[in-house]
């Protein structure tokens, strides 16, 4: 019987050792929340703006506030997910986590040039769909160097996006579902599951 207990174990450690080595295992909870917030703060800014000033100005103040959430929830989630790696002791930079970061940066380059070209196009209302989409890919192709949740996180964001695209009128708010609540549960999850 104590042989049985010490195998268990051993094999135990042996599947933890292999996880460490090929997976990501550092992604911080909060930084989902972080980032949801942060998303949400971006659309109220975007929904008060549009209405005190002229129509024609309010892409700019849009593109802005878009530059500023990304800029801001990349950050964050850098920062955050490197002191969660040096807590649990783990890499940071490693093989995985370049392969990770390929995976995520060719949806989400191809997505930022698609966005571009909708705004050249003028179909600015089809960038929250595009955004959603884009980003979708990104994490489910991502997916296969970390944790089992950012898979489903995508196809949730890829189901959301898709309804943008069918919803136009009401992309903004599908938008800030996706890359708002979205995150703030994520996270939430991610922070239960993971670091607590």
């Amino acid at each position: 019987m104590e042989r049985t207990a010490d195998l268990i174990e051993q094999l135990s450690e042996i599947r933890s050792m292999m996880e460490k080595s090929t997976k990501i295992l550092s992604l911080s909870g909060l930084a989902g929340v972080s980032i949801g917030v942060i998303a949400i703060g971006g659309i109220l800014f975007v929904q008060y703006i549009h209405t005190r000033i002229p129509a024609e100005d309010v892409q700019l103040y849009v593109i802005a506030a878009a530059a500023v959430v990304l800029v801001a929830a990349i950050a964050i989630s850098v920062l955050l997910s490197v002191r969660m790696a040096r807590k649990k002791n783990l890499p940071i930079w490693n093989n995985v986590a370049k392969h990770m970061l390929i995976e995520l940066a060719i949806p989400l380059f191809s997505g930022g040039v698609f966005c571009i070209a909708l705004m050249i196009g003028r179909l600015y209302s089809m960038i929250p769909a595009a955004m959603l989409l884009f980003y979708g890919l990104a994490l489910i192709a991502a997916s296969k160097f970390t944790v089992r949740e950012i898979r489903y996180l995508g196809l949730t964001e890829l189901l959301l996006g898709l309804l943008a695209a069918l919803v136009p009128n009401q992309a903004l708010n599908f938008w800030a579902l996706g890359f708002g609540l979205l995150h703030i549960l994520y996270g939430v999850r991610m922070y239960l599951k993971y670091e607590k």
